[in-house]
């Protein structure tokens, strides 16, 4: 479920070399954008180039990236916020629905900060592209019934919205996992 991003030029030894100054000036600026070439470095986590040294008239140059940022995590990512990546919001995610579920399954109203962080991490999940974008406005809208339910301290309402977030869960995942 790794956001990727693939370009492929052939370029001549002074467009590959202007290509990794552009790269390099790009991280020295942190402006985010490789002028002329379409990449945003802001959007992905890692990235790599290749170059196929052995050409004589073009090279063959490769641009590899992953991502994506999203702020809201731990980590500085330079702008308004910080950054973490896809996976660790997920595993946290994880382990706060699980206390979703249990304390719905015990017929108890889930503590208020558990919800609180749940739906705080659901919103930046949101904002990450390309791991079930369809399924977004589906699960914001699931979400913010949830949290009527627990603002109006209806059991049975959010019980049956943790229900409705396993199911779209479990429809996304069948997906993209």
């Amino acid at each position: 479920m790794t956001s990727k991003r693939k370009y492929s030029w052939n370029l001549s030894r002074a467009e590959a070399a202007d290509l990794l100054r552009r790269v390099a000036d790009t991280l020295e600026t942190g402006s985010g954008e490789v002028e002329h070439y379409g990449i945003s470095l802001a959007e992905l986590i890692k990235f790599k180039i290749k170059i196929d040294l052995d050409a004589t008239e073009s090279m063959e140059v490769k641009f590899t990236g992953k991502g994506a940022k999203v702020c809201g995590g731990e980590e500085s990512c330079g702008s308004s916020g910080v950054c973490e990546k896809y996976s660790s919001l997920k595993k946290r995610m994880q382990v706060y629905f699980k206390a979703l579920r249990e304390s719905v399954t015990a017929g108890v109203m889930p503590s208020r900060e558990i919800v609180s962080v749940f739906l705080s991490d659901s919103e930046k999940m949101l904002a990450y592209p390309g791991y079930g974008d369809e399924f977004y406005p589906a699960y914001a809208d699931i979400c913010r019934r949830l949290r009527e339910a627990v603002d109006a301290e209806d059991l049975a309402g959010t019980g049956a919205a943790i229900g409705e977030l396993a199911e779209a869960k479990k429809n996304c995942h069948a997906r993209y996992k």
